[in-house]
């Protein structure tokens, strides 16, 4: 019993060694790994994965592949603010029914159609 007791404390010892317990120096922390990084541009950072997930699922069907229109309107080259696109994908506009993205989807879909 004694021999297990001891290579039990052994064990723990070492992994409290090897967790850096005990030391005055912190431990290493590896770094997270990160996904690709957004787009950045000078409105703010971009998921462009995020909003052409959001645009092929609620936006295509009447604005077209490219955001050239068809049953809605050109999207390309809009004169219209960050702003003035999360009111109307918020309470949605003529035949456009509301989306009910959540405030950061909304913002960053509407960034990133100003960006194309």
């Amino acid at each position: 019993m004694k021999k297990f007791l001891t290579a039990i404390g052994f064990m723990l010892v070492a992994t409290l060694a090897a967790c850096g317990a005990g030391g005055d120096e912190a431990p290493i922390e590896d770094e997270p790994i990160e996904e690709a990084p957004a787009e950045e541009t000078a409105s703010g950072d971009i998921d462009a994965a995020a909003a052409e997930e959001i645009y092929n699922r609620s936006c295509i069907g009447c604005h077209g592949q490219n955001l050239q229109g068809g049953g809605g309107p050109n999207l390309i080259d809009i004169d219209l603010s960050v702003d003035e696109i999360v009111h109307v994908l918020e309470h949605g506009q003529n035949t456009m029914p509301p989306q009910g993205l959540e405030q950061d989807e909304a913002e960053n879909l509407a960034r990133w159609i100003l960006e194309q």
